[in-house]
């Protein structure tokens, strides 16, 4: 159990309206209670649709058994902590959270969409969610349709449709506010607003500003005697952090969108990462990984003036020691029936063993992001290709090791993009170059997987100057050796190989929008590499190398 540094903010206001009183300061009206409370906040992110788990290849499950994490497990463990009781024999006391991204992910997804999700949550107790990113995948009015469906409320305070969007009128809410114990408290919600260049949301589809809309939040709830507050955000841990130092009389940050797990050995921090306001009073920030597989449970006692004072819990790993929920498990396998029709059709085999995965293709080189390369190369060469660059973001699971069927390789690529090529300068190729290592580390879902192209870069360079070279090369992948090089000029024209998502800028690739298009058939990307599976069965190691970090100059020798 862990315990601040306490702070009254009672005795706060007074010393900052004596100091301000010529300004004029009135002293805000006293909290409705004066007792201590105890809650328990349970929470999850990122489930992308893994309803049954995961494999121990990451490879999404179709049932609980020899699996990791799922909804099924979730939902046990969830019902253990609302069936939990203190030492007073109460267990009133739980509020269980989702921070968004529940769709994509998987093949459950890609043919069940959002009326899948919803039918799945009839049996999910949450108490609220708010939208991520990736609930806009299919356009607003998927979005608004899982918004009406669902039997608990979603929250955005910042969500701003205009008129003509179809979530203008959505039923969702800026906030709840629930009573626990005597006490009210509330929970704000805080979507993604990027989803205009990370997802497919119309162009009436506006945010305010989170940071301001959270303060605003806070002081309207204050004035109808809420004490404590939670926002329940998709915004990612940086941010997270940044708004709990920013915003006074937030309690605990619920996060998610970073796919980031807490806990021990975790390289991001402790859960839960205790930041301090502007006050001094210690704000709670937690999330819980991603695909299902923990469950964050926070327990926190706050004093009489409303100040968290201990605190403790940790982001579960929901393993075989979690009985998977009967209804839910059920629930499951009848969605899982109606993927047989994907699952029936053979394309190929892989039996190589690579990093691989949606983290794997975050953080670098990983197997599925080379294979697809190839294949998109392969497929655009007819048509003048010289390159081909996909976005990390863009592979949603490992290539299965085994037999690879449609049904994986929709897994791998769910949004169902064409291939498009375009025409670009180098100067431009190298600007994407550079905006793909842009993120924290240098690494995130903006890296570019690429073909017929080498690059370096320093990630511990300040964002815009990371990228230290690119070099073309005229290899075919795992069939044929890496030939001459020579280094991307910025004068020169390179025809390249892309999705329509990155062709419209979408991960905020704006240089891309500016190509030349080049005739070309516009396949599907899952048809390409469902016909270079076909073609190539089994897969070979592909030629690795491509993507070198902490890499000042370009390798002379071919790897």
């Amino acid at each position: 159990m862990s315990t601040p540094r306490p702070v009254s903010r009672s005795l706060l206001w007074i010393v900052l309206c004596g100091a301000l009183f010529l300004a004029g300061c009135a002293r805000p009206a006293p909290p409705s209670a004066s007792q201590e409370l105890h809650l328990v906040v349970v929470h999850s992110n990122d489930t992308h649709s893994y309803l049954a788990g995961r494999d121990k290849y990451g490879n999404a499950c179709l049932a609980s058994a020899e699996c990791v994490g799922g909804l099924p497990r979730m939902a046990t463990a969830i019902k253990d902590a609302k069936d939990a009781k203190d030492a007073k024999g109460r267990g009133d006391n739980v509020l269980v959270l989702d921070a968004g991204d529940q769709f994509q992910g998987t093949l459950f997804y890609t043919a069940g969409k959002w009326p899948m999700l919803a039918d799945i949550n009839t049996l999910m107790p949450y108490d609220a969610m708010t939208l991520g990113n990736h609930e806009f995948d299919d356009g607003c009015e998927d979005a608004a349709s899982f918004v009406k469906a669902l039997s608990f409320p979603v929250v955005a305070a910042n969500l701003d449709p205009q008129p003509g969007c179809p979530l203008h009128g959505a039923p969702y809410h800026p906030w709840i506010i629930r009573e626990v114990r005597g006490v009210k408290v509330a929970v704000v919600g805080l979507a993604n607003p990027d989803v205009c260049t990370l997802a497919a949301a119309c162009p009436q589809t506006h945010f305010t500003d989170s940071a301001a809309t959270l303060r605003k939040a806070v002081t309207d709830l204050e004035r109808q005697g809420v004490r404590h507050i939670v926002a329940l955000t998709h915004l990612g841990l940086p941010e997270d952090r940044a708004l709990a130092r920013s915003v006074d009389g937030v309690d605990i940050i619920v996060g998610g969108h970073t796919h980031t797990y807490l806990g021990e050995g975790s390289k991001d921090g402790p859960y839960p990462v205790v930041e301090y306001a502007p006050s001094g009073q210690p704000v709670l920030v937690v999330t819980a990984a991603y695909a299902a597989e923990y469950l964050g449970e926070l327990e926190v006692t706050f004093d009489a003036s409303g100040v968290p004072r201990q605190w403790q819990g940790a982001a579960r790993r929901l393993d075989a020691s979690v009985t998977p929920d009967a209804a839910v498990e059920a629930k499951v396998a009848a969605h899982a029936r109606e993927l047989e029709r994907f699952r029936a059709v053979p394309l190929g085999r892989n039996d190589l063993e690579y990093a691989d995965g949606i983290e794997a293709c975050r953080r670098g080189e990983c197997l599925g992001g080379l294979v697809v390369a190839d294949a998109m190369l392969e497929a655009g060469r007819p048509y003048g290709a010289e390159i081909a660059i996909l976005n990390g973001g863009s592979l949603r699971a490992p290539l299965k090791r085994g037999e690879l069927t449609r049904g994986d390789v929709l897994s791998v690529l769910p949004f169902g993009n064409a291939l498009v090529l375009r025409q670009y300068s180098g100067e431009q190729l190298l600007a994407a170059l550079e905006h793909g290592v842009a993120g924290e580390g240098g690494v995130g879902p903006r890296l570019l997987h690429v073909a017929g192209l080498r690059y370096g870069f320093d990630p511990t360079q300040p964002p815009g100057r990371r990228l230290q070279w690119a070099t073309l090369t005229d290899g075919r992948g795992a069939h044929g050796a890496h030939g001459a090089r020579r280094a991307v000029d910025k004068t020169g024209q390179y025809t390249v190989i892309l999705s329509t998502f990155l062709a419209k800028g979408g991960d905020g690739y704006t240089m891309l929008t500016q190509g030349q298009t080049v005739p070309s058939p516009e396949p599907l990307d899952a048809d390409v590499l469902g016909a270079y599976l076909q073609a190539h069965s089994p897969l070979t190691m592909p030629k690795t190398g491509r993507i070198r970090i902490n890499s000042p100059s370009a390798p002379s020798t071919p790897r």
